[in-house]
């Protein structure tokens, strides 16, 4: 049997996969409970001691074992974050090598399925890492490079992750396509247009890519417009307070950080107890406030983000989910319908179809001459999502690929036609 040293990695904001190909066939390696996907999640574990990866570490986190959980990694990419430390059980551990571990993690397991190293890669990455600033986007594919450099890989190359979907679904197809593909992430979302042929995985698809676009809206903003605009209320944001002249509105900076991963532990803090002490003296509706110091005495905030999260999966099938909030106070449960979460994003969903429009007319061609659609991501899920897009192009054929695992198995397609 051949030996490969090549791999395709999908290093995604909420989700990650690999490839690898062993003799002439690619495979997803497992990486998580035997299924070759595994949450883009690190934890701390304060008691045992190590790090648990992926769903475990977040089952861990949320049964109550003292630790520090960090999610969504790929976000700091290209931020200042990159080049700072946080603190982890008093050691000072620096963003770039929490992602270090992780992705270690993923290449040792792949390793252990193969039975070797790896040495060469394709890495996914979005259209665009940061939609307005080229400096930070050609950053965070630097960075990305230098921690894949550093796990040893010695050959590092990079794929746009709609390219990669493009290459999965090419697999299926008995005839020439002009295709949309559509990848919508956890924390990106991406387009593109591309001339697609039945058996043409060997070849450079360059000349056939009509054109790419991005935009940095996900699952997680998602997640956050329905945390901010539902839950957070409940708990005292927009709500008033006495002030010396008058009533003031009570500070939003609290809840903004309990929206987003990589700031909810610097909540926990002396100092934030006793800001909200005082301000729960002041309330209008001192009970919102109580709420929300229970949050923050009980270090709660990811219980908060992964009800959320959950919820939001579960509308894409329901009417009506019910949150469950009773971590946080008896009997504290929050109905949302799917129309009240369907308001919440309507102006991001406005802004991807403006995108997908703005992809099309970059591509020189009109919506009525792609011929299909491949959804591809968590957020095609969905259902106004998909609908919003669709209606564009009522003549196209809609193929929902697979929504974790087609641009994992694009880059390992993309990895043995280059390598």
């Amino acid at each position: 049997m051949a030996i490969h040293d090549y791999c395709g990695l999908d290093f995604g904001t909420s989700n990650s996969t690999i490839g690898v190909c062993t003799g002439n066939n690619i495979s997803m390696v497992p990486l998580d409970n035997g299924k070759p996907i595994i949450r883009s999640a690190i934890f701390f574990d304060f008691e045992a001691g190590g790090c648990q990866f992926g769903q475990q570490g977040v089952t861990d986190y949320l049964s109550g074992v003292h630790g520090r959980l960090m999610m969504s990694l790929k976000s700091v990419l290209g931020s200042s974050l990159m080049d700072e430390d946080t603190s982890i059980q008093h050691r000072r551990i620096s963003y770039r090598d929490i992602l270090g571990y992780f992705l270690q993690h993923i290449k040792q397991k792949a390793e252990m399925t193969l039975g070797h190293e790896l040495t060469r890669i394709v890495l996914g990455r979005p259209v665009r890492f940061h939609d307005q600033d080229d400096v930070k986007d050609r950053l965070a594919q630097d960075t990305m490079e230098g921690i894949a450099r550093k796990l040893g890989f010695k050959t590092v190359l990079f794929q746009y992750e709609p390219i990669a979907a493009a290459l999965t679904y090419e697999q299926s197809i008995t005839r020439e396509q002009l295709a949309l593909i559509v990848d919508l992430g956890g924390g990106t979302s991406d387009f593109s247009v591309i001339r697609l042929r039945s058996g043409m995985e060997n070849q450079d698809h360059l000349q056939d890519v009509l054109a790419n676009n991005g935009i940095h809206i996900g699952g997680t903003d998602f997640d956050t417009e329905l945390s901010l605009k539902a839950v957070m209320p409940q708990l005292g944001l927009g709500s008033e307070m006495r002030g010396m002249s008058g009533n003031i509105q009570v500070p939003n900076s609290f809840y903004y950080d309990l929206t987003t991963w990589h700031t909810i532990n610097s909540l926990y803090t002396h100092r934030t107890r006793s800001e909200l002490h005082t301000i729960k003296n002041f309330a209008l509706d001192p009970k919102r406030i109580t709420r929300l110091l229970n949050v923050i005495e009980k270090q709660a905030g990811h219980k908060i983000l992964n009800e959320v999260e959950q919820g939001k999966c579960l509308l894409s099938n329901a009417e009506q989910v019910n949150l469950d909030f009773q971590f946080i106070e008896k009997e504290f449960f929050l109905s949302i319908q799917r129309k009240m979460f369907e308001d919440f994003i309507q102006n991001k969903v406005e802004k991807l179809v403006q995108v997908v429009l703005k992809t099309i007319s970059d591509s020189g061609i009109k919506t009525g001459d792609i011929d299909s659609i491949f959804f591809t991501g968590g957020s095609t899920q969905i259902p106004m999502i998909r609908s919003a897009i669709l209606e564009n192009f009522p003549k196209a054929e809609v193929v929902q690929g697979d929504v974790f695992s087609s641009v994992g198995k694009g880059l390992i397609i993309d990895a043995k036609r280059k390598f």
